[in-house]
């Protein structure tokens, strides 16, 4: 990876990052950003919890050639002690970067030092390393960037220098603060979930959350063979997980009486649930706000089958009063993030617990949805489901932890 080195380069790209919401794809895009910044082949993000610092994203051009660790969900549940004897924790907990032209030899008057068992797991050799806090502007350390093997023009490994110091813990500034206000957005829009979930009790954060994971995942398997360039999927992903965790969201607007009965709705009950489509999409209809147009996208259109036997179908006016619905979308008409969240919605109710059915096992899930592509389901979006299944598991396997 090449660096690109300049202070309008740095400044456009603290703008870019301030845009986005979504705190997990703003982590990632902190970390990306900063190694495409100095040329680091590789790189960690860590977030603070308590007394441990979280692996949250980590990157390697080496190990990982198309941009992204296979195990990244296994990784953010590893976590280091907040103390002197690693690097990252030194700098998080003196709030001082460091630079170390070669981590295989550094001075023993020092509290820390390098841990060299990811190199041994995996054969890849760390040689120089910057380290910074991210620090908010009240001089809270909330995380470290860690940046790995800075690469020259012919793909040598080189020191980070001075300069590369200063314009990292610049940046790593503004990315502290940007984490604190898209913290905030996570808590609000995860407030709103609540709101249906206080008023569902089929539904839960859990839930929405493993359907807004299962998504992004979803999403980023089409892109890639797609050929979307990963600065395109991030922009998306921004938008993306966030309309998938609220895709419910319309339920709130529901009676009590519907969203609390187990048993077979009649006729006029059928049309009250199914409406929960349009009570959501009425919320996000800022046509000039792209976050809006997918959410809007998303809450319409989740419960549409690819063979046409789903619901809303086609509505002329969503603010009129419901009295019924039009014919189902097929295919295509069907938006891909609609197609995408609607595979995440049913999978995940599948093999959940509710207290009208048991929990499938996943690979009964599985061969459910399988054998609905091209039916219910879009085909191309089942075989990029199945293909990351193994991800899919450690999502689930994360939420339960």
């Amino acid at each position: 990876m090449a660096a690109k080195y300049s202070a309008r380069y740095l400044l456009d790209t603290i703008k870019r990052i301030n845009k986005i919401s979504d705190l997990h794809l703003l982590l990632e895009s902190i970390l990306h950003e900063a190694r495409n910044f100095v040329g680091a082949d590789a790189g960690t993000l860590y977030l603070r919890n308590g007394d441990r610092l979280y692996f949250n994203y980590i990157e390697n051009d080496t190990l990982f050639p198309d941009g992204e660790a296979p195990d990244r969900y296994v990784y953010s549940e590893n976590s280091i002690p907040l103390d002197k004897n690693s690097l990252a924790g030194y700098v998080a907990t003196t709030g001082e970067p460091l630079v170390i032209d070669d981590v295989y030899d550094i001075h023993s008057n020092v509290s820390y030092a390098f841990n060299p068992a990811y190199d041994k797991k995996t054969s890849y050799k760390t040689t120089s390393i910057l380290v910074v806090p991210l620090e908010r502007s009240d001089q809270e350390v909330v995380g470290v960037l860690q940046l790995i093997n800075k690469k020259d023009e012919k793909g040598n490994v080189v020191p980070f220098s001075t300069d590369d110091r200063v314009f990292i813990s610049y940046f790593a500034q503004h990315a502290a603060e940007a984490t604190e206000k898209a913290d905030l957005s996570r808590q609000m829009i995860m407030r709103m979930v609540e709101l249906a979930e206080v008023r569902d009790p089929h539904e839960s954060m859990q839930h929405a959350r493993r359907v807004g994971d299962f998504s992004l995942e979803l999403y980023n398997e089409w892109a890639k063979r797609h050929g979307v360039p990963l600065s395109q999927r991030m922009v998306k992903k921004d938008m993306f997980r966030t309309a998938a965790v609220l895709h419910d969201l319309g339920k709130a607007a529901l009676t009590d009486a519907i969203l609390q009965k187990n048993g077979e709705f009649n006729h006029e009950e059928k049309v009250q649930m199914y409406a929960h489509t349009i009570y959501g999409a009425r919320l996000f209809q800022n046509k000039d706000s792209g976050w809006d147009r997918i959410a809007y996208e998303v809450t319409l259109n989740h419960h549409e089958r690819w063979d046409g036997s789903g619901y809303p179908g086609r509505i002329d006016d969503i603010n009129a009063p419901v009295t019924g619905f039009g014919r189902g979308k097929r295919g295509k008409e069907i938006p891909l993030s609609a197609r995408i969240v609607a595979i995440a919605d049913v999978y995940d109710a599948l093999i959940s617990k509710r207290a009208y059915k048991d929990a499938w096992d996943r690979e009964a899930a599985q061969i459910y949805i399988r054998q609905r592509a091209g039916s219910l389901f879009d085909p191309e979006l089942i075989d990029c489901f199945l293909e990351i299944r193994e991800v899919i598991d450690t999502i689930i396997d994360k939420h339960a932890a």
